[in-house]
């Protein structure tokens, strides 16, 4: 997926200079006041075990980053309030945005994805995920095109393409590392397949910028019945 090998161009030479970006919230999560609002899904149980190896290894060679727990490994559908400090205004249209997905979302069925390799970003490790069908594409241009008809145009994040479905799964906070000892690791690991769901129910909710499982809280689920076609996702 193109998303995915431009990340990757752009991560490796900040790797191989030993410049890859701090993120200086994590080392004291307490101090961090943003918060805001998206729609997002976990992984399950067994997804979530798969990828905790992988990443027990790193910890292990990579003390003193980020890693997400297996609880917290999701993938965001959209943001609608961007992660800030200044959301008191944005908060109140949450009503609206609740009423807004539960017309849209009440059309849409379960969709299908296979999470196949890592990538990464400057700031992070990210576990690929591939659609096996067209539901998450739909669900988000449906969401994109409701909530332009409703006023809300340029409230929605664009960081999200409807092609991709990543799972964060570490973040950079400590420079003391062998950058070029983790890339050569990530590399090795750029076509591991950790397997496959059927996502059947979104989530509305309110967190912090990592949807850490302290401060998460969901402000509504949103129900998606079996698609009529069905897809491999072994």
């Amino acid at each position: 997926m193109q998303i995915y090998e431009q990340l990757w161009n752009e991560a490796m030479p900040a790797f191989k200079r030993g410049e890859p970006l701090m993120d200086h919230h994590l080392p004291d999560k307490t101090k961090d006041r943003r918060r805001g609002v998206s729609l997002a899904f976990w992984l399950p149980p067994s997804l979530q075990a798969r990828i905790k190896l992988f990443l027990d290894q790193l910890a292990a060679d990579f003390p003193g980053q980020y890693f997400y727990q297996p609880e917290e490994l999701h993938v965001t559908v959209l943001t609608l309030i961007s992660g800030s400090e200044f959301r008191r205004q944005e908060i109140a249209d949450v009503p609206a945005f609740r009423a807004i997905l539960r017309e849209i979302l009440s059309r849409h069925h379960s969709f299908k994805l296979a999470f196949r390799g890592v990538t990464a970003s400057p700031n992070a490790v990210l576990i690929q995920g591939f659609p096996l069908d067209e539901g998450l594409a739909k669900i988000r241009e449906a969401i994109r095109r409701g909530f332009a008809q409703k006023g809300f145009a340029n409230r929605l994040d664009r960081r999200y393409p409807n092609s991709a479905a990543h799972v964060t799964a570490m973040r950079f906070c400590k420079p003391e590392a062998d950058w070029k000892r983790l890339a050569a690791r990530l590399k090795e690991n750029r076509q591991t397949h950790f397997g496959g769901i059927e996502v059947n129910a979104l989530q509305l909710i309110w967190g912090d910028w990592y949807a850490s499982a302290n401060t998460v809280r969901m402000l509504e689920e949103h129900r998606l019945p079996d698609s009529i076609c069905a897809a491999d996702v072994s």
